[in-house]
C-alpha cells in the first residue's frame, strides 16, 4: 500500500477514474436519485471528473461551475461535459476566489480528504445565496472505520489517497453560524447499485447531510 497526495493522485486516477467500479460514487448515484434540488445557479466543490453536472442540467439549472484542485480532473470533465452552460474552475475548494450567488452547493466525496472540514464548509457558505441549500455526500464513518477509504489503482500499485473520518455531528458543528443542518441520512450499502457492495450489505456506506444557508 503506498500513499499519495490529492493533488498527484486525482491527476494520475482522471483518466480511468469514471471507468471505475467505485462503490461510493454508485452509491452516490443512488442517493441523487432522490434528490429534488432547486435552483437556477449550482456550484459544486471537488467536482472531479465533472459526473455531476449532467444531473443539474437535466434538472433545468442554467449554470453549473465545478471546482477542483487537480488539473487532471478538470481536463478530463471538460472533455466529458462540453456544454455552454458548465464551467469548470481549477482551484482549492477550501479557497474558492470571487464566486457567489449560487442557489446551491454540493459537496461529493469530498470530506473525506480534508482533515479539518470547516474550511470546505465556509466556502460553500460563501458562495450560496441566504436561504440556499447545502447537500453533503460523504463515506459513512462506520465505513472508514472498518477501513474503507478512496483509493486506485495505478501500474498494478493500489494508491491511497488522504483519509479523514468525519461523523455527522462533527460536520453539524461546523457549519458553524453559517448553515442551519436540515437532515442526516445514512444509506446502506446495495449490492444492485455495485457489485462490490455486495460484502457490505445491511452496512451503512454513505452519510448525506442537507442544510440550508443562514
Amino acid at each position: 500500500m503506498r500513499s499519495t497526495d490529492i493533488v498527484s493522485g486525482y491527476d494520475l486516477w482522471a483518466r480511468s477514474y469514471d471507468r471505475c467500479d467505485n462503490p461510493l460514487v454508485a452509491m452516490t448515484g443512488v442517493a441523487m436519485r432522490r434528490w429534488r434540488p432547486e435552483g437556477r445557479r449550482a456550484i459544486e466543490l471537488g467536482c472531479g471528473t465533472g459526473r455531476n453536472a449532467p444531473f443539474f442540467l437535466a434538472r433545468g439549472f442554467e449554470a453549473y461551475v465545478g471546482v477542483d484542485v487537480s488539473p487532471g480532473m478538470l481536463a478530463q470533465a471538460a472533455r466529458n461535459v462540453p456544454d455552454p452552460r458548465v464551467r469548470f474552475v481549477h482551484a482549492d475548494a477550501a479557497e474558492v476566489p470571487g464566486l457567489c450567488g449560487f442557489d446551491g452547493a454540493l459537496l461529493s466525496l469530498v470530506l473525506e480528504h480534508a482533515e479539518d472540514v470547516a474550511p470546505l464548509l465556509a466556502s460553500a457558505a460563501r458562495a450560496v445565496r441566504p436561504g440556499g441549500w447545502l447537500q453533503i455526500f460523504e463515506i459513512h464513518p462506520r465505513w472508514r472505520a472498518q477501513g474503507g477509504r478512496a483509493h486506485f489503482e495505478h501500474e498494478g500499485e493500489d494508491l491511497y489517497l488522504p483519509s479523514y473520518l468525519h461523523e455527522a455531528a462533527a460536520i453539524h458543528a461546523a457549519m458553524a453560524d453559517d448553515w442551519s443542518l436540515v437532515s442526516v441520512t445514512d444509506w446502506y450499502a446495495d449490492p444492485a447499485a455495485s457489485p462490490k457492495l455486495g460484502r457490505r450489505r445491511g452496512q451503512p456506506a454513505l452519510l448525506e447531510l442537507s442544510a440550508v444557508r443562514a
